[in-house]
């Protein structure tokens, strides 16, 4: 069964991404338990009291947990991902449901994983890292205590010992000692929901440095000598677990995830609108550009404050008087007669100064907080970083000079921007690229123009936001690109509207004044994966397009036309 009450945007994403309270994740596992099996059973209710009681120090035997990545969160959020398929799965296998015993003992496993961190009563010394090799067999021991002293079925309390066993990163799993295929399936969920729910976590990368600072202090209590004696691999900083994530999430989770059957795929069932976001998150956190943090858009507001141009106190009160007048202009649109011929239409924009009350730039001028000097280097600096462009080649710089003249003539021949993104497949040696706006309600990313195989079949067609790169990329405001070899395959089947095998995409967010309108994207790079230098170029192009877009929509607006 799928859940059939709708639930809260924030309630579909990986939970650790909301930061919502451990109990309200424990609401959303209830909920799929009602809708799964009719019911709440009073033992799944109180397993998550006592865990979560476990995690805050309130149990006599334990410290609260004191490590930044593997608490009370991640392991709710392993039970939820293992709730969520396991609906999955009795969705698309009606005629074979996992029982709802199998279910929560699934559940003690998924929110017992990991309880071996937490260290024992009175014990001062580190954090719980110390037990970063040998958690599994504490966390096993402290599941079996508490399951067989509150009363759990004895065949219970082995499979959920077992399961845990599985999660055991550093060695093969032993699948053969569970006793039927519905807890072999069980088990292969739970370890599946282990490394989805890290690998989707939208902090991920920055609660890296947590699970590092786990690692370091197991390296100090086990030996880092004797850890590699147990061919067990020892990260020399930081910098390099972050820049290893495609590589691990390439040559460790997708095979483990194959191992176990690619239960993860049931994710995609559990979500009736077509969303994964689990796959969209894991997505974005091995995307090259997001590992090391290159160049993105940003606000005027920010460039000037970074340059030290201007004062903060200044900023906000210009953002305060935008707001404002964004209000005014909305509750009274300002009618004037206009001119008929060009030459009257070009003068009428040129003294009329209504619109420019929407800009930061100018409402800052206005408040003589800055000279147009100043602005002029924060918008340089906004639409093209000095930093950047000196990294770029003399070929690649003509390039955005010649984009730059093209979109000169923009008003009257819209289809030069087809013409533009011919360009940048030329420049990067790539396949296909498209330009997607969104519509009004930001739900729909609509292909507007498109460059390569399928012209006319792509122009036109839609893609929700949230699903594929680009709806990621549209959803979150931040670029992204990632290879075939570290995606699913069900994942592109759905990102691309034509169904186009797609070995390499990326993707970049075109902002106007601050909003997001819609997304470049370009494809299938010709014998070689999408790098940092492709994503820099791409987002200089989307710089360029989006002050294009500002300028046809003021004409617009000049002409008299009504802009939605």
């Amino acid at each position: 069964m799928q859940i059939k009450n709708s639930q809260l945007f924030f309630e579909k994403l990986p939970p650790e991404e909301t930061h919502i309270p451990p109990e309200n994740i424990v609401r959303q596992i209830e909920e799929i338990s009602m809708n799964e099996y009719g019911r709440v059973d009073k033992k799944l209710s109180q397993l998550a009291e006592d865990v979560i009681a476990l995690y805050e120090g309130e149990w006599p035997e334990h410290e609260a947990c004191q490590v930044g990545y593997h608490n009370i969160h991640h392991s709710l959020a392993v039970g939820l991902t293992t709730a969520r398929m396991v609906s999955g799965w009795n969705k698309e296998n009606d005629d074979n449901i996992l029982p709802e015993r199998l279910f929560l003992a699934g559940l003690a496993a998924a929110f017992f994983h990991d309880s071996g961190y937490l260290k024992d009563k009175k014990d001062q010394q580190g954090h719980g890292g110390k037990y970063t090799f040998s958690h599994v067999s504490r966390s096993r021991n402290l599941a079996h205590d508490y399951l067989k002293r509150t009363g759990w079925n004895k065949d219970d309390v082995s499979f959920v010992c077992q399961t845990i066993d599985i999660t055991e990163f550093g060695e093969d799993p032993n699948l053969s000692v569970f006793q039927n295929d519905s807890q072999l399936t069980m088990a292969k969920i739970v370890a599946s929901a282990d490394l989805i729910a890290q690998l989707a976590d939208i902090n991920y990368l920055r609660r890296l440095q947590d699970l590092y600072d786990e690692f370091e202090e197991g390296y100090e209590a086990e030996g880092r000598n004797s850890l590699r004696n147990r061919s067990i691999y020892i990260y020399k900083s930081f910098a390099e677990m972050l820049n290893k994530t495609p590589e691990f999430y390439e040559h460790f989770v997708l095979p483990r995830l194959q191992l176990f059957g690619r239960k993860d795929k049931y994710l995609g069932s559990f979500f009736a609108d077509g969303r994964n976001p689990y796959f969209e998150s894991i997505t974005a956190n091995i995307s090259g550009q997001l590992l090391n943090n290159r160049f993105q858009w940003q606000r005027l507001g920010d460039i000037l404050l970074q340059h030290g141009l201007v004062d903060k106190s200044f900023i906000n009160e210009a953002l305060v008087r935008q707001q404002s007048n964004a209000r005014q202009k909305n509750s009274f649109q300002e009618k004037k007669p206009l001119p008929e011929n060009m030459g009257d239409l070009l003068l009428y924009w040129l003294q009329d100064r209504h619109y420019s009350k929407d800009r930061l730039g100018d409402i800052l001028m206005e408040m003589k907080a800055v000279d147009p000097q100043t602005l002029r280097t924060g918008l340089l600096t906004q639409l093209l970083p000095e930093d950047l462009t000196n990294k770029l080649s003399r070929k690649e710089l003509l390039y955005l000079l010649r984009i730059s003249l093209l979109v000169q003539n923009l008003y009257d021949d819209p289809w030069i921007f087809s013409q533009i993104l011919e360009m940048t497949l030329e420049i990067m040696n790539a396949e296909a690229a498209s330009l997607l706006l969104a519509n009004r309600e930001k739900t729909e990313l609509l292909i507007a123009v498109h460059a390569g195989p399928k012209k006319k079949e792509l122009e036109g067609k839609k893609v929700i936001v949230g699903n594929g790169l680009s709806g990621w990329v549209f959803h979150h405001g931040r670029s992204a690109y990632v290879s075939k070899a570290i995606i699913d395959d069900q994942y592109w089947d759905k990102s691309y509207p034509d169904g186009s095998v797609i070995d390499s995409i990326l993707a970049v967010p075109i902002h106007i004044e601050g909003d997001i309108i819609g997304v470049v994207e370009i494809i299938n790079k010709n014998k070689d994966n999408f790098n940092d230098h492709d994503a820099d170029i791409l987002t200089l192009l989307a710089n360029i397009m989006a002050s294009s877009l500002s300028l046809v929509s003021k004409l617009q607006v000049v002409r008299g036309r009504e802009v939605e």
